[in-house]
């Protein structure tokens, strides 16, 4: 089976289960997270090379651990 471009390269994947919506995400990576009016966490799956120190900062900070980076090094 072929694997799909966009799922190739470094990205973000989030755990709804686990988030609890506290939004620390949004302040550490702007960029990438963002909370909409209705309370539900968006965010951009695919990571460029720039993205990543602000990424692994929102991952560091998440209190529920629900945010993981995927790709990073060939799995």
């Amino acid at each position: 089976m072929k694997t799909l471009d966009r799922f190739r390269g470094p990205r973000i994947s989030v755990d709804n289960d686990r988030c609890e919506v506290y939004g620390i995400c949004v302040w550490e990576a702007p960029a990438l997270f963002q909370l909409d009016r209705d309370g539900r966490l968006r965010y951009r799956r695919q990571l460029e090379d720039a993205d990543f120190a602000q990424a692994a900062a929102a991952a560091r900070c998440c209190p529920m651990q629900a945010i993981v980076l995927r790709g990073m090094s060939d799995e």
